[in-house]
């Protein structure tokens, strides 16, 4: 089972407080912070279109029209989504 990032990022800052400075190089980590902030804008647009989702059931839209709406089947719409909606 892989680890979670908790998990990496703790492993990550033990090996930081294990490791001494002059063993250290300078490098440039700028692309993985970028990725590391669209993952997380990631998250958030998918929590919101979930809870969009959500509403438009409630609203009683079909899955055919919330399916238009993403721009897939309404089977893939309803594979994705009807789990996170129902209750």
């Amino acid at each position: 089972m892989s680890k979670t990032r908790a998990e990496r990022a703790a492993e990550l800052e033990e090996w930081a407080e294990r490791v001494a400075a002059d063993e250290l190089k300078v490098a440039d980590t700028e692309a993985l912070r970028v990725i590391a902030e669209l993952v997380e804008r990631r998250n958030e647009v998918d929590e919101e279109l979930t809870a969009a989702v959500r509403a438009a059931r409630r609203a009683r839209r079909s899955w055919s029209e919330i399916g238009a709406m993403l721009g897939v089947t309404k089977q893939a719409a309803q594979r994705k989504y009807s789990s996170k909606t129902s209750a």
